[in-house]
């Protein structure tokens, strides 16, 4: 195999991994988004008074930008598996350029995901364990 080949062959399989890592983590992530909105609901009472309402529904308009990111991305990282399964079959050298560009694409747009993902579980946290603080004052307030 002539080398040029063999190192773009080298790079199909490092993508792949890279994918498959992504894929495994996307699914994890869309766990926690469904954890997420079991927590929101579970506290609905809670987050639906005057000082929670406007930041949970924003926050829950932003969970579900995410949501949909994640669809997205689901799918754009099932297509990208199935390019690369060809290329490597094939190793064709003529859509190289446009894998490698495809890949960097990706990457940008999972990355862009997690950070999303990981602001809107900071903020939803960081409600959640305001209100369990209030919860716990108001109980020791009542033992008194």
């Amino acid at each position: 195999m002539k080398p040029e080949k063999e190192k773009f062959r080298k790079t199909l399989y490092k993508a792949s991994s890279e994918n498959e890592k992504w894929m495994s983590e996307l699914e994890f992530m869309q766990d926690e988004q469904k954890f997420l909105e079991h927590l929101l609901s579970s506290h609905f009472l809670d987050l639906s008074t005057d000082q929670y309402y406007e930041p949970t529904k924003k926050l829950i308009q932003k969970l579900k930008n995410v949501e949909k990111m994640s669809n997205e991305l689901s799918d754009l990282l099932q297509t990208h598996n199935k390019h690369l399964a060809t290329l490597i079959e094939s190793l064709q050298l003529k859509g190289k350029k446009e894998f490698k560009r495809e890949h960097k694409r990706i990457e940008s747009e999972f990355d862009h995901y997690s950070l999303n993902l990981k602001y809107i579980k900071k903020k939803i946290f960081a409600m959640i364990k305001d209100i369990m603080k209030n919860h716990k004052q108001k109980l020791l307030i009542a033992e008194e």
